[in-house]
């Protein structure tokens, strides 16, 4: 669990990291950066916060 919690925190904090590059890893398309990092922290915080419901990515 220690290595998803760091994946997370990684991808959210490289600036690079864009929905291009979240596209190609997992087939799922965001309209633009801020709302693939809007849905990655709301992500992190259902898995590793206290959030209630697992966010769903836009579609």
């Amino acid at each position: 669990m220690d290595l998803i919690r760091s994946g997370f925190e990684q991808i959210m904090s490289d600036e690079s990291f864009g929905p291009s590059e979240y596209e190609r890893l997992t087939n799922i398309e965001f309209p633009d950066k801020e709302t693939l990092h809007t849905y990655l922290r709301d992500m992190y915080d259902y898995l590793f916060g206290d959030a209630p419901e697992q966010p769903m990515p836009p579609g």
